[in-house]
């Protein structure tokens, strides 16, 4: 064995098998025959039960009914909701939810960054 073991390893996977060689069948000779090519078939097999394009969707969607809904018997849901009547949201009592329209005047203290000295000091 060389001193370099890559050298090695790279002469050994270049050299040609010894010519008692003989493939098992984890080696096959040849590869292996090409699956056979099963054609496109647009047609359905069973046109039985598959409906007609124009039974597949309603002329108009009807609204589940109530008590086919399962939002309508969780808890706290309210079935009648106009936006449009719930828009009593006022910014001057929820602030959060608003952006800032004003500049703050007041000038903010720089952090120093290192509280502990100030403890230290007193």
């Amino acid at each position: 064995m060389p001193e370099d073991p890559y050298a090695y390893v790279v002469a050994a996977f270049q050299a040609l098998p010894p010519p008692d060689y003989v493939p098992g069948p984890e080696a096959p000779e040849q590869a292996p025959p090409s699956p056979v090519y099963i054609p496109y078939v647009p047609e359905p097999v069973y046109r039985e039960y598959i409906p007609p394009e124009d039974d597949v969707f309603p002329a108009e969607e009807q609204p589940l009914p109530g008590a086919a809904s399962p939002t309508a018997e969780s808890p706290g849901y309210i079935p009648e909701s106009n936006p449009e009547e719930d828009d009593d949201e006022d910014p001057e009592e929820d602030p959060a939810d608003y952006p800032a329209d004003h500049v703050d005047e007041e000038k903010e203290e720089e952090p120093s960054g290192d509280d502990a000295d100030e403890e230290d000091e007193e």
